[in-house]
């Protein structure tokens, strides 16, 4: 039994979210916390060729602007770029320039997935979830080790100084107070720009040792990269207490 308020696995959340819809569970039912901003990325027009078959029927709007709707959650900030081929690197740069126009006014930021979150308890329950942490930022974490090959010093401080007990930073999910975030933000964008590879490519610039990595790469990488510069302001949920994935 799934018991975080959040499932990121592209896997599960289409099934898990016609159950509620069958079930009427938690319809308008939830509020958005107003000390929270929710954020979401993703490409104008169709997502059809970055959603795998598991999602279909949310090519055009997302899984979590639908869930959330559904739920109740108002106010959902949906940075969009017509750039194509979508690039995750795209999410630093629409997130950047969102934080540095001081639109965010919130003491909390969150950042989800578009295609493959949805939430199936209320936000305010991250919130707990994240307080409890006694950090700044806190993201939720998977089996994926994807990137480390490029930066294994960063996977032996992972391994041995925080002891991950084999998970790792996933950047599906993660909330922060806004100023951190924003610090967070201002040295991502060194190695945002020029914008990283698709996921298409990602695989093949992995396994070819590239130089200036992580510079091309995803945006998860980067925030790999980051996290002993920013441990233990940054600090990951390794027994994903806020957001399932298996």
């Amino acid at each position: 039994m799934i018991n975080t308020p959040i499932v990121h696995d592209r896997h599960i959340v289409k099934e898990i979210f016609n159950n509620m819809k069958s079930n009427n569970t938690n319809f308008k039912s939830f509020l958005k916390p107003d000390d929270l901003t929710i954020v979401t990325c993703r490409n104008k027009g169709t997502m059809e060729d970055r959603i795998i078959s598991h999602l279909k029927g949310f090519e055009d709007i997302s899984i979590l602007e639908n869930n959330l709707d559904y739920l109740g959650i108002e106010d959902l900030v949906v940075l969009t770029d017509d750039r194509l081929p979508w690039r995750n690197t795209f999410k630093f740069e629409l997130i950047y320039n969102y934080l540095k126009s001081n639109k965010c006014t919130t003491k909390y930021f969150m950042c989800c997935d578009a295609i493959d979150v949805i939430f199936i308890d209320e936000p305010q329950k991250v919130i707990d979830i994240f307080e409890s942490f006694n950090c700044d930022a806190l993201f939720m974490s998977t089996h994926s080790t994807d990137g480390y090959n490029c930066m294994p010093e960063v996977k032996k401080f992972v391994d041995e100084t925080i002891k991950s007990n084999g998970r790792y930073l996933n950047s599906g999910v993660y909330i922060g107070k806004t100023d951190f975030i924003k610090e967070i933000f201002e040295e991502a964008m060194k190695y945002a720009i020029p914008h990283g590879v698709t996921m298409d490519e990602y695989r093949n610039y992995l396994n070819n040792n590239p130089l200036n990595y992580p510079q091309g790469s995803q945006d998860q990488d980067i925030f790999r990269f980051l996290e002993p510069k920013f441990y233990p302001r940054l600090k990951v949920d390794y027994k994903n207490k806020m957001a399932y994935r298996s």
